[in-house]
């Protein structure tokens, strides 16, 4: 059974988890031996076998060194005494021979990865300083392999480059300390973080498993190019309960979609107190970070306005500066449990007449007449008023089917794929004007004032502008 002290690991998980451990001569025996203690601490909790926990190391210096495979021990106690039977290798630091190696070596059905069973699959890199190798598109391809990678950093040397290797959001994936003595103190964090990870992406696909086509796993049914963006309104009291449905929801229609920045891409903004864009059009290059995203998604309670949502992804989150595209595909699926405390039929008119497909998802307590106003025609296609788990196979197959057909026949008018495009801006630039983070922006007409809160950039272009960083916008009457 796993360790009281943390709750978050006391439902039954199942996982693959993969440990690289950075064994170069900037370590020090001693330090390494630290190292050592950490993982043995965080291998503890979890219940360790073929159909629970699979857990295997790799430790790299200027070569990477196989250890043990996720499918050489069953239980706890021996993987446990090989970690302490790791020798240190010092030399050099080559990171990225390393994520390549694992890739390959370690998250494959020879190694006993169980991806075909949809199990999670996980990577924790530790580490202390910079590679002397790219590490970009060795974690690119890692990510895209499937894998949800977490670093932990020794030293400030190592922040900065582990934030181009951890999944996003930064803050969820990468962990630092200054020493490291210090390793223990991340315990607590990693465990929970790890945990909750396991859980949703389980719960996740056990769903996809009961509601997807083709009886074993869900298949991708739109290959045209669109760009879809999710409004989520928060809950006046209600979140907790409701947003475990909407997650779930969300990750069974994006689970169908064949999510890459040349086909479909997806935008997320969340609607509350304060209006979030979690996820641009550009922010996500694959489907697996992407549900990692939306699985640490937290309920936004507290009243909302859809309509100001609306004027937002209507304004931005389409607008080429953020990902999107000319010739795509624009559709917006609106997930509301309740009604909205501003108009909506200002804001979704013109959406529509921009050509964007608009669905409402009800849940709970929304206003059937509100989907309705928000929604394309006919309606009877384009809104779900009461939608829940129940109905979630029905639900998730009906605004699929209009999805994919409406992406089919925006592809055959439009005469072939569009060209991407993929250019940063700042994060006040677009339908919004450029101005201060402290200054009123003067385009928005209306009741709704909008603050930038934070100057973020959302170019791919840019590596150090990192994809996870959100904008975030306060409404006020």
């Amino acid at each position: 059974m796993c360790d009281r002290l943390f709750p978050e690991c006391e439902n039954p998980l199942v996982g693959d988890i993969v440990f690289l451990v950075d064994s170069s001569g900037s370590i020090g025996p001693e330090n390494f031996e630290l190292v050592k203690t950490f993982l043995g601490n965080v291998i503890k909790p979890f219940d360790i076998g073929p159909k629970k926990i699979q857990f295997g190391l790799a430790q790299y210096s200027k070569t990477t060194q196989k250890e043990f495979l996720l499918k050489d021990h069953a239980d706890q106690e021996s993987v446990l005494t090989a970690v302490q039977q790791l020798y240190y290798l010092k030399k050099s630091t080559r990171t990225g021979e390393a994520l390549d190696f694992i890739r390959k070596d370690y998250f494959v059905e020879a190694a006993g990865s169980r991806v075909r069973e949809l199990v999670p699959q996980i990577a924790v890199l530790i580490t202390d300083g910079e590679s002397d190798d790219p590490v970009e598109t060795p974690a690119q391809q890692l990510r895209d392999h499937g894998v949800l990678v977490f670093c932990v950093g020794v030293g400030k040397d190592a922040q900065k480059q582990l934030k181009t290797i951890a999944n996003p959001p930064q803050d969820h994936y990468v962990f630092i300390v200054d020493r490291y003595e210090d390793l223990h103190s991340l315990l607590d964090s990693l465990l929970k973080r790890r945990c909750r990870s396991l859980s949703t992406w389980g719960q996740q696909f056990s769903e996809c498993r009961q509601v997807g086509a083709g009886g074993g796993k869900c298949q991708e049914c739109c290959a045209g190019v669109a760009d879809v963006v999710f409004v989520l309104k928060g809950s006046e009291g209600t979140g907790e309960d409701n947003f475990p449905f909407v997650l779930t929801f969300l990750s069974l229609i994006i689970n169908s979609l064949e999510i890459s920045q040349a086909k479909v891409r997806v935008g997320i903004v969340t609607s509350g107190p304060w209006l979030r864009v979690e996820a641009h059009l550009n922010t996500f290059t694959g489907k697996a970070e992407l549900l990692h995203f939306i699985g640490l998604l937290p309920p936004r309670e507290g009243g909302a306005k859809i309509g100001v949502a609306l004027k937002l992804t209507w304004e931005m989150l389409f607008s080429e500066e953020r990902g999107g595209r000319k010739n795509a595909q624009k559709v917006a699926v609106v997930i509301a449990d309740s009604k909205s405390q501003d108009s909506v039929r200002e804001a979704a008119s013109s959406l529509r007449r921009d050509g964007a497909t608009i669905y409402a998802v009800g849940v709970k307590d929304a206003d059937p007449t509100e989907l309705e106003e928000m929604a394309s025609h006919p309606s009877s296609r384009h809104v779900f008023p009461r939608a829940n788990f129940s109905s979630l196979r029905a639900e998730t197959h009906s605004l699929l089917k209009g999805l994919c057909n409406g992406i089919a026949e925006k592809q055959r008018t439009a005469g072939g794929s569009s060209k991407d495009v993929e250019r940063g801006g700042s994060v006040c630039q677009s339908g919004f004007g450029r101005f201060p983070s402290e200054e009123p922006n003067s385009n928005l007409k209306g009741n709704e004032t909008f603050f930038c809160l934070s100057k973020l950039g959302s170019s791919r272009n840019n590596e150090n502008n990192k994809k996870d960083q959100m904008e975030t916008f306060n409404i006020i009457n």
